[in-house]
């Protein structure tokens, strides 16, 4: 019986949350619908390329294995590294260059937020309607954190007024 595999997916779901973060970044999903639906007659430089994320500022909420992986890929975009945790880690911060913040400050500040926190009584919904207030309307958010963290309804209006 196998119980608890702390680590186990750690690489993949960071991984992953590269992945979703590069495919909103340079907007893949709607280049790829773009051409399925052969609306490619036109050409234009800026046409789909999306946001650099070179040098961009990228926000991690939760520090623990997972966050630490994807800071560590993103360190080889040359970003810079906020998290926000519960604890500090200056052992981490000084070793990979990353800086800790408060979530006001990483949310206000960062191009792109990732979520790698647990599903507890504390962090359902952490991140609502005064949460998204605060982001950037050009940010990118990647959960792939438990859905529950991410209050569904404020991200929907969120998106729906395009903030």
């Amino acid at each position: 019986l196998v119980c608890n595999t702390p680590g186990v997916l750690t690489e993949t779901t960071a991984d992953l949350a590269w992945a979703l973060l590069m495919a909103a970044a340079r907007r893949i999903t709607e280049a790829e619908r773009f051409l399925r639906e052969n609306k490619w007659t036109t050409w234009s430089p800026m046409l789909l390329t999306g946001m650099d994320i070179y040098g961009a500022t990228l926000g991690i909420i939760g520090f623990g294995r997972i966050g630490q992986a994807v800071a560590r890929r993103a360190k080889g975009f040359g970003m810079k590294v906020l998290y926000y945790n519960r604890t500090a880690r200056p052992d981490l911060e000084a070793s990979m260059g990353v800086r800790r913040a408060t979530l006001e400050e990483l949310l206000s500040t960062s191009d792109f937020v990732s979520i790698h926190v647990p599903l507890t009584e504390e962090t359902r919904g952490m991140i609502g309607e005064r949460e998204l207030s605060l982001m950037k309307p050009t940010a990118v958010l990647v959960n792939t954190a438990r859905g529950q963290v991410v209050d569904e309804e404020a991200l929907c209006q969120a998106l729906k007024e395009r903030r």
